[in-house]
């Protein structure tokens, strides 16, 4: 490689230099009128260009322009090991040209604006210009001359940024809402990246390790570009990983390309560079959800998602909905419709108006939304407007002269883009294809004008992996790796109504209200095996963007609906909106427990930016939203102790207002007063003249409340959920607290409340009301095994999850089968309880059912001989077989022999007392 120094001036300072220090080192110093902050000085002996401020110093070879080290001041190890190859293209052909090949090499310090020019030349033509101030940041581009005769569909720049792996403390990945991989993802020398916009939400990468911190991160354009980035272990440099930063491209031949510009931050913790990133991209300057809501902006935060898959709910109707769901809800919501197309789920799109007769027509559908709206509720329907149905009417009623090789995603090879979910096909849409544009319009006015709907749900924009397109109809000033994600934000930019979208991408939060997605659920799933088991989460897109767009937990998804106190306490963690699921009807708790702590807590900080996100200890942590903090205690086994007056639970969460009017939380000690047994979910919102206090989930406790200021005496009164008064409640007052009993059946009736008012004089409420107590299920958690199961969707371990409505079931026609769980060592049990869901669907049946114990889980004895027992929904499906007497035993055996209603056993939740 040739190298060529422009500067005739430099090379006498450096004359001067030498003769006056009689050194090796030649140093040149560029004081750039930054106050003294920033210089730059040239190490002729070890070959380096080094510029320095008060924040970092960074150090380019003189010979090829790479990066040889990046140091954080204060710290006396280089922060990163650099790269040497400061950027690498790749052709078409798979050929590729890296910096290190260029013809001739140049640099030029250019004084007044504080930046260096780095110059390659050859068949590729690349300067780079890097630019210094007087902050943590450096900001670089690069622009290119193809000369080659291929397209360059990969640009690495810049190129690895190489990392000691043992030196790394924890780094996030912006899946949402931010994965942060724990230091063993290092040490292990794992490798994972993907792409933005898609499966990365944002262009952001951010490290911390032990000799110091750094961000990577892209300024955004108009025209979004693909970017893989992440990190990977380097497999030919031992001990070390690196930042993946990859513009995904297409340069043809001749063309000539400009980068983004690329942010090196060194030295800030996460929530700083965040920031930075927010600002710097102008996310800040979006519009917020008060902006896009206006005056429903209350009613849209108070509103949990109700999944409402009419194809999938057992005889269901419009009017079956309204008179089993609608009628009897206790807490509005959004109404989520899902398959109420021709067709059902994932057929027909994009045509989902008229909806599918089947269910009773235009006009009882019309009824269903205006009556759900007329209680309060929205109605927001799921739509896929990006992969159109194989056989939908709009593909076999093309336009005259559009072609499905007009509107599909083409392939470099010319095939079209086709994708099969299960038994479901359809074609991934040219985005930037007029009738697209044109067709989508058409049916999201159908949506809102005769359907009614209060916002619309678009599938898959937000999380797919943007392709190539290689179609002749592209927006303008797009190419093929740019197309298809331009298409998607004129799409967006021209919507005038509310619209939702699976996961999401930031540049999407202008014109979305609500993404719809987490990382969470692709951990569970499977989906990111590189990373799951390492990934602790981080609200990376609280910090960034949560006063712009709420955020929810797939839409579609059961396995992060908030039906367990482990999903509940994410969420609030995590600013996630709740959700759950209507195929089981609003018999489940879950259903009023979303209801309350989304309308009484959540709602209060929708909208709220996390500004901190501390780990306490190993197991405990506190996210700041401003206005409210979290403490979440992670640990399922263990308790945590706040300070003396508040316990949170094992698996237990603290969510506190700062103007003291909301404290909600799962607790086992409260108000300096510890709880009776068992689990407890409580609510308390603070008015001037009320205190309500919310349990939609625990079991009876007495409480102690503070008094409000001033209050004389207090009257406590128990409540339906629709405000009905129950009784009034005996009540003791000491000092300024009140205690009383809070009680889940009263009088046969369920208490949705207890209010607490002042009273001029002592409440004369004398009746007393005994507490159930809370008994002690051995099984939570514990391990599960049978004899068969039909399925791995009906795996045993789901009697022992704590959700009545999932379920195991064994072989058919093949009794006896067993059910068996291993209480871990010896203990005393009384009582079985065995479940299945608590709904109609699953009508009165009888099993034959034996209890079997044993003391080393080969070797069992009968405690209970065989009998029938009836479960029947109109008692909640529920068996209760009692011992005849205590019995020590570390295992328990269910044996079914029958069942009358399906030819398997059955069980949904196996309880052991």
């Amino acid at each position: 490689m040739k190298i060529i120094m422009k500067n005739k001036w430099l090379w006498l300072s450096i004359g001067l230099v030498i003769i006056v220090a009689l050194s090796y080192i030649i140093i040149f110093s560029g004081w750039l009128g930054n106050n003294g902050k920033v210089q730059m000085l040239i190490n002729k002996e070890e070959g380096l260009i080094v510029v320095n401020n008060n924040h970092y110093e960074i150090a380019f070879s003189t010979d090829n322009g790479g990066i040889m080290y990046v140091k954080q001041q204060g710290s006396e190890e280089n922060l990163s090991l650099g790269n040497q190859t400061l950027w690498w293209a790749i052709l078409n052909d798979d050929s590729s040209i890296q910096s290190l090949n260029a013809e001739t090499f140049t640099y030029n310090w250019k004084k007044g604006e504080s930046e260096l020019k780095l110059q390659y030349s050859g068949t590729l033509a690349v300067d780079v210009n890097v630019r210094f101030g007087d902050d943590d940041r450096m900001y670089m581009t690069a622009s290119i001359e193809n000369g080659t005769a291929e397209p360059i569909k990969s640009f690495r720049f810049p190129y690895e940024l190489k990392i000691d792996q043992y030196g790394v403390q924890d780094a996030i990945l912006p899946m949402l809402p931010g994965a942060k991989l724990k230091a063993t993802f290092f040490q292990e020398s794992n490798s994972f990246s993907d792409q933005y916009p898609g499966v990365m939400f944002a262009s952001y990468l951010a490290m911390r390790t032990n000799m110091g911190n750094l961000a990577m991160y892209d300024l955004g354009e108009q025209t979004t570009l693909l970017t893989e980035i992440g990190y990977k272990h380097q497999i030919n440099d031992s001990g070390k990983t690196a930042f993946v930063h990859n513009y995904k491209t297409w340069i043809e031949s001749n063309q000539k390309w400009n980068s983004p510009t690329v942010v090196l931050e060194i030295g800030g913790d996460y929530n700083t560079s965040i920031v930075s990133y927010r600002e710097l991209n102008e996310i800040d300057q979006y519009r917020s959800l008060k902006d896009k809501l206006g005056d429903e902006t209350d009613k849209y935060f108070a509103l949990p998602l109700y999944k409402t898959d009419i194809s999938a709910i057992k005889g269901a109707s419009w009017s079956n909905l309204s008179s089993t769901l609608i009628d009897k809800m206790n807490y509005n919501g959004m109404i989520h419709l899902v398959g109420f197309q021709k067709g059902g789920h994932d057929e027909n799109y994009p045509d989902f108006i008229p909806p599918d007769p089947q269910w009773g027509g235009d006009a009882a559908f019309q009824k269903f939304v205006k009556d759900s709206k007329a209680k309060g509720n929205i109605v927001v329907p799921y739509t896929n407007m990006s992969w159109w149905g194989i056989t939908s009417p709009t593909l076999n009623q093309l336009p005259t002269g559009t072609t499905l090789a007009n509107i599909i995603v083409q392939k470099e090879n010319g095939t079209i883009m086709q994708e099969d979910y299960g038994a479901h096909s359809g074609f991934v849409v040219n985005t930037g294809h007029p009738f697209f544009q044109q067709r989508v319009a058409e049916e999201h006015q159908k949506l809102i004008e005769f359907g009614g709907f209060d916002g619309i749900f678009e599938d898959q924009w937000g999380i797919r992996n943007s392709p190539y397109v290689f179609n002749e109809e592209i927006p303008k000033g797009t190419d093929p790796s740019t197309a298809y994600f331009q298409g998607v934000r004129n799409y967006f930019n021209s919507l005038t109504h509310n619209v939702y979208i699976e996961d999401g991408t930031d540049v999407l939060a202008d014109d979305s209200v609500g993404f719809m997605g987490s990382t969470y659920l692709w951990d569970i799933l499977g989906y990111r095996k590189n990373t799951a088991s390492y990934t602790e989460y981080y609200p990376l897109s609280g910090m960034l963007m949560r006063d712009k767009v709420m955020f929810y937990h797939h839409n579609l998804a059961g396995e992060t609906m908030t039906d367990n106190q482990d999903m509940l306490r994410w969420n609030l963690a995590m600013g996630y909106n709740l959700s759950t699921d209507f195929y089981n009807g609003v018999t489940s708790p879950w259903v009023d427990a979303i209801g309350v702590f989304q309308k009484y807590v959540l709602a209060r900080y929708v909208d709220q930016l996390v500004v901190n996100f501390e780990q306490r200890t190993q197991t405990v942590t506190i996210t700041d939203f401003g206005t409210h903090k979290v403490t979440s205690n992670w640990d399922s086994k263990e308790t945590y102790s706040m300070d003396g007056d508040t316990t949170l639970s094992n698996g237990g969460f603290d969510v506190t207002a700062d103007d003291g009017r909301v404290r909600a939380g799962n607790y086992s000690r409260y108000n300096g007063f510890d709880l009776d047994a068992g689990d407890h979910n409580l609510v308390e919102v603070r008015e001037t003249d009320t205190i309500r206090i919310y349990q939609p989930i625990g079991s009876d406790t007495t409480l102690k409340i503070k008094k409000g200021d001033k209050w004389d005496h207090t009257v406590v009164t128990a409540y339906k959920p629709d405000g009905t008064k129950i009784v009034d409640l005996p009540v003791e007052e000491v000092d300024e607290y009140v205690l009383f009993d809070y009680i889940a059946l009263i009088k046969e009736q369920k208490v949705g409340y207890i209010e607490l008012t002042n009273s001029k004089t002592i409440s004369e409420a004398s009746e007393p009301f005994p507490k159930v107590k809370a008994d002690f299920n051995l099984v939570i958690g514990k391990k599960i095994s049978a004899s068969s199961m039909t399925d791995v969707a009906f795996d045993p371990k789901l009697t022992v999850d704590g959700d009545p409505f999932t379920y195991w079931e064994s072989k058919a026609k093949k009794f006896p089968q067993w059910l068996s769980v291993d209480l871990g060592e010896a203990k005393s049990v009384t009582k079985i309880k065995l479940r299945l869901p608590p709904q109609d669907a699953w009508e009165q049946r009888i099993q034959e059912i034996e209890v079997q114990g044993s003391s080393d889980g080969s070797n069992f004895t009968t405690l209970v001989p065989a009998k029938s027992y009836t479960y029947d929904p109109k008692s909640g499906n529920i068996v209760e077989i009692e011992l005849d007497t205590e019995i020590m035993t570390q295992y328990i055996r269910v044996v079914i022999t029958s069942n009358s209603a399906w030819p398997a056993a059955q069980v949904s939740e196996i309880e052991v007392y």
